[in-house]
């Protein structure tokens, strides 16, 4: 699993890299630009929390395409919005994961 994972991140950074301009694309690079301002991360960690964003994109748009209904649809896109702080609590030390919880709702907002 651990393999995968990395995997994942790889081709996130590559895509990230190759200049992936989607809105998605252009939501989880500034996420992850103000997290490694804001954070002091270095750039292995900003390619991770792009790729979890982009990860969380592409199940959110799953999701959408699963469920039409109102309250369903919403139902599970909070359940994916609500793993976001564990897949961070991967990528960060404790110290910067407290931080960014301190700081979350300007991090993770898309303004």
């Amino acid at each position: 699993m651990r393999i995968k994972t990395i995997g994942f991140l790889l081709a996130m950074g590559i895509a990230f890299y190759a200049g992936a301009q989607s809105p998605a694309a252009d939501l989880s690079n500034r996420i992850a630009r103000r997290m490694k301002d804001t954070l002091q991360l270095s750039d292995s960690q900003k390619n991770a929390i792009y790729a979890i964003n982009m990860q969380l994109h592409a199940q959110k748009m799953s999701a959408r395409q699963q469920y039409s209904a109102g309250d369903s649809l919403q139902y599970h896109i909070q359940r994916i919005e609500n793993t976001r702080d564990a897949l961070y609590g991967t990528v960060l030390s404790p110290e910067k994961y407290l931080l960014y919880l301190e700081k979350k709702k300007n991090l993770v907002s898309s303004n």
